[in-house]
């Protein structure tokens, strides 16, 4: 009888085995199979994700005064897609920025314009093969340089997902005739 009863319960056990696989591979096998189902899946995100603006007063103690309204380009930015893993792919848009700036001397408009990526086009030709991967960034006064009948702007590309950035100085002087120089491509650690 007791060797009965050991027959049966080594048939019961090798009955009750489900071949080696823990409850972890099981579980790991049902989400594999499950992902099979999805396929690929995409998630796209604008940033930023709104329409922004923001417009600074800035008056010099040289007789300048200068409006500049920044504001996000809802029709242009630069897309960047990469895989998170096998079923996922995300797509970030980085949108351009616009600068309308205007200038006074002694209350008088001298300069009036849109800084955007086809103005610093014009400018420079040479960045054309790059624009395509990057965004026209804000444009601000240079209060570092400050002379009697000049004022000074910097403004620019940023390349996203890197270090890179094209920053132009724009000197503008008391008539509104202005020149612009390339800055030196600037590394810099983003934070």
């Amino acid at each position: 009888m007791n060797k009965l009863i050991c027959i049966l319960l080594i048939v019961s056990a090798f009955i009750s085995c489900n071949g080696g696989k823990t409850k972890s591979d099981s579980l790991k096998e049902s989400v594999e199979k499950f992902k099979d189902t999805l396929g690929t899946l995409e998630i796209e995100e604008y940033i930023p994700k709104e329409y922004a603006e923001v417009t600074t007063d800035t008056l010099l103690s040289n007789g300048f005064s200068i409006s500049i309204k920044t504001y996000t380009d809802m029709n242009r930015s630069v897309k960047f897609q990469y895989k998170v893993d096998a079923t996922l792919t995300q797509i970030d848009n980085f949108r351009d920025w616009i600068s309308e700036v205007k200038i006074k001397k002694d209350d008088v408009l001298i300069f009036n314009k849109k800084l955007d990526a086809n103005f610093f086009l014009e400018q420079d030709k040479t960045i054309k093969d790059s624009l395509h991967k990057a965004i026209n960034n804000k444009v601000w006064v240079n209060e570092d340089l400050l002379e009697k009948n000049y004022v000074y702007l910097v403004g620019g590309f940023i390349f996203p997902k890197s270090e890179n950035v094209l920053y132009y100085d724009i000197k503008i002087d008391d008539k509104g005739n202005y020149s612009i120089k390339k800055m030196k491509n600037i590394n810099y650690a983003r934070t």
